[in-house]
């Protein structure tokens, strides 16, 4: 009889704020098989308790002594996750390594980076990124095919691998339904006759949304409390207009099974988001915002709504002039300071708001990302020259420009414009009604 309670669920990695080119891969992978991560920067004491522990030490990311530095990061990974193997089990460990090889030669963590945010990007250097990644992880789903056909049913690990696969699944299911849209939206193969562009897209990268339902229901009969199953069994039912108003109670029971840890922030907002563009119940929606440490402001509770905004500051501040700030912390702290200007504009505080609001443009102009030796764009996006609407630009400025545009730094402008105008300051009034207008003339 299989023993149940053999499975990692969660695994807390602590590391420098400095040093996340392992974490992030450490990361990626454990999400594909299934395993929740709690980060933990070093000399914090946020970080919930986990299954297993991962340590990256300071300096350990440096690889001067290689020539090809992504080479020393695999070794890197690979190195932690040989540490690890005596809490894994040694079966357990031999199918994670398997899908490790697979996961980071088709690369995986930068095929299922941000595939949501940068969804509707409108660019079509994106859109094709995206149809790669597809065929990666189509390429990574029939291997872990083969690799079940060669394992017996009840082998120990199955759960991973089975985690594995409906994530091929569910990353192919909605890259296929973005790049489906994009073209209906005519943002995509603008050139082509998009009738039998889509029926071709059918034809070859179609994904059976019952298959991963399928391998989602061997891991729960494995293991009824793999509270990753239900989340990710909730995030594909979000994709398909058939499951959309039932997807939110697969990520209601993983958050019910983890239970009151710092990890289930992001499920609370996906609840959150759920209720709120798609069951418009105000009190639940913001019930799950608030567990999500977002956002009272719509109850005029600026007190509350502070303190919430605030603990997402306390973070995200100590990245804020790192090299490694990627996309989605430069979204977070940028609408963190955006909402807090906000709040105090809204109070009367208009001085305060202005300081806020000036704190959220610098977040849209910080360059710290870009470096070429260590920016998080240029490594997770790639250096190489390409062309996109017709522009020569490496492929990481694309991301950038696109990351840029989501954040909507006129509606910052906008703000600070009205709040400089009603405390009567005159400079401030006047530089940001110049750059208003100049954004209005970039965005039409």
């Amino acid at each position: 009889m299989q023993n149940k309670s053999i499975y990692i669920r969660c695994v807390k990695i602590v590391h420098h704020p400095a040093e996340v080119r392992i974490y992030r891969k450490l990361s990626a992978f454990f999400r594909f098989v299934g395993i929740f991560v709690c980060e933990n920067l070093i000399g914090d004491e946020y970080g919930d308790e986990a299954d297993c522990d991962c340590r990256i030490e300071e300096g350990s990311e440096d690889g001067n002594a290689f020539e090809d530095k992504n080479e020393f990061l695999k070794s890197q990974v690979k190195s932690k996750l040989d540490e690890m193997r005596e809490k894994f089990g040694e079966k357990n460990f031999e199918i994670l390594t398997a899908i490790w090889e697979l996961f980071e030669e088709q690369d995986l963590m930068r095929a299922s980076y941000a595939v949501d945010y940068f969804s509707n990007t409108g660019r079509e250097y994106i859109y094709q990124q995206m149809e790669s990644a597809m065929g990666a992880f189509e390429e990574v789903l029939r291997q872990l095919e083969k690799l079940e056909e060669d394992r017996e049913t009840d082998a120990q690990g199955n759960v991973y691998l089975w985690m594995g696969k409906a994530n091929c699944r569910r990353r192919i299911y909605e890259l296929y339904t973005i790049i489906w849209n994009a073209v209906e939206r005519n943002e995509y193969q603008k050139e082509t006759e998009h009738h039998d562009f889509l029926k071709k897209l059918y034809r070859e990268h179609h994904i059976d949304i019952e298959d991963v339902f399928e391998d989602i229901q061997k891991v729960l009969n494995e293991d009824p409390q793999f509270f990753a199953a239900y989340a990710v069994r909730g995030f594909v039912k979000e994709i398909n207009t058939d499951y959309l108003l039932d997807s939110v109670e697969d990520i209601k029971k993983a958050v019910s099974l983890i239970g009151d840890k710092s990890y289930t922030s992001y499920l609370q907002y996906r609840i959150g988001r759920h209720y709120e563009k798609i069951r418009p119940n105000m009190s639940r929606k913001m019930d799950y915002y608030r567990k999500a440490a977002m956002y009272e402001e719509d109850r005029k509770k600026y007190m509350e709504a502070m303190k919430l905004w605030e603990s997402i500051l306390n973070i995200l501040e100590k990245k804020q002039n790192l090299s490694s700030m990627q996309p989605i912390e430069c979204a977070y702290l940028y609408k963190a300071y955006r909402k807090v200007g906000g709040i105090y504009k809204q109070a009367g505080d208009y001085e305060k708001g202005i300081d806020y609001l000036k704190k959220a443009e610098q977040v849209f102009e910080n360059h710290y990302n870009e470096e070429e030796e260590k920016g998080f764009y240029p490594w997770m996006f790639g250096t190489r020259e390409v062309l996109s609407d017709g522009q020569k630009m490496k492929s990481w400025q694309v991301y950038k420009e696109a990351a840029r545009e989501k954040l909507q730094i006129i509606k910052v402008y906008i703000a600070i414009v009205d709040a400089s105008a009603r405390a009567n300051m005159q400079q401030d009034h006047a530089l940001y009604v110049t750059k208003m207008l100049r954004q209005e003339c970039v965005i039409k």
